[in-house]
């Protein structure tokens, strides 16, 4: 017979066991709600500093674009920044750039609304605690089928950058977009690529947010109905932990490519450049240093953004664990009692009969 693992003991649990889960709930779920409300907080400085980017990109592509046209000598049309990008085009990008920002934000929000729903559920059942635990699951399952739409709809993003970009260079040097020969076939076959690169993305996240939605359905079915928790319970705990593998793999590329970058950036500047087309477009030793800085300095919050998902598994997979712990220990709304053991205390006494 296979074992359960550690974080699954067997039922019936004893009192020291069903006292170390109802532990991790409190424990656990305090700091998931905390870490989710760093990642909103975090999240939306991020999505804000993506739009001042965006915005700030596009008032310095006419100079951009002034000096692509000098350093050409006339070899490339000229290429004005009106003709390139109609005027729609700012308003819409900050405009879904700001939406998408707020969506992701109180998507986190009402995840951390839920996970205190589930945790005073089953530390404190209770009529008022199983009606906060079923409309946070009801509000909160829109959003998990949203998450897994997300990558579906990321994909277009990719698929218009590819686009846009064969319209640019069309539009921009038109000889050697004939050049390259771009035809439907191989405009077909970059889209077929992307497609197929973003399945295994579409797949995964697809299968963890449904065995997320498992559980919360078998925690508010056993609010009701002595319905097993941990089988869902240990389902979700597979798929964090192969989230979890996921994020320890990208935190350390991203670590071993942030630091040789912060390194590298420390040697660079004080050698000059003598090209004066190279001048003319900006790069300088300055520049070059500060795109690698930048870069660098992209790679390490990125890396401290996946350190922070990595402890969110972490502590998430203990929190799934122990609620099934607790939910499956006793029946519902009334913990656990450890059963009486008929061996132990002083000896009894026959009554009415001799011992023979």
């Amino acid at each position: 017979m296979t074992q359960p693992p550690p974080s699954f003991p067997e039922l019936p649990i004893t009192a020291a066991e069903l006292a170390a889960a109802r532990a991790g709930v409190t424990v656990r779920g305090g700091r998931i709600m905390g870490t989710l409300g760093i990642l909103a907080a975090l999240s939306a400085l991020g999505g804000l500093l993506g739009v001042w980017a965006l915005w700030w990109s596009f008032g310095e592509l006419p100079r951009w674009l002034a000096s692509l046209n000098e350093l050409s000598d006339g070899d490339l049309p000229q290429l004005n920044a009106a003709d390139l990008v109609p005027s729609w085009a700012l308003p819409s990008l900050l405009g879904l750039g700001l939406l998408a920002t707020a969506l992701y934000v109180w998507a986190i929000l009402v995840a951390r609304q839920t996970v205190g729903a589930v945790r005073n559920q089953t530390l404190h059942p209770g009529p008022d605690h199983t009606g906060a635990l079923e409309r946070s699951v009801r509000t909160v399952r829109p959003w998990i089928l949203l998450g897994q739409i997300a990558p579906i709809l990321q994909l277009l993003i990719p698929l218009l950058a590819v686009l846009m970009s064969l319209g640019l260079i069309r539009q921009i040097d038109p000889q050697t977009f004939q050049g390259i020969g771009f035809g439907p076939a191989e405009i077909g076959a970059i889209v077929l690529g992307v497609v197929v690169q973003s399945l295994p993305t579409i797949i995964i996240t697809w299968l963890i947010l449904a065995a997320i939605r498992r559980w919360l359905d078998a925690v508010v079915a056993r609010a009701h109905a002595p319905v097993p928790v941990r089988p869902a319970a240990r389902g979700v705990d597979a798929w964090l932990l192969f989230t979890l593998a996921l994020l320890i793999l990208g935190l350390a590329a991203l670590l071993l490519g942030g630091l040789p970058l912060l390194a590298i950036s420390a040697f660079v500047g004080g050698t000059p450049l003598n090209d004066p087309d190279l001048a003319a477009l900006g790069i300088t030793p300055a520049a070059l240093r500060g795109v690698l800085l930048l870069s660098a300095t992209a790679m390490l919050l990125s890396a401290f953004i996946y350190l922070v998902l990595a402890l969110l598994m972490g502590w998430s997979r203990g929190f799934a664990a122990s609620v099934a712990t607790v939910l499956d220990a006793g029946l519902p709304g009334r913990p656990a009692t450890p059963l009486a053991d008929p061996w132990s205390g002083p000896v009894q006494t026959a009554q009415g009969r001799e011992p023979y």
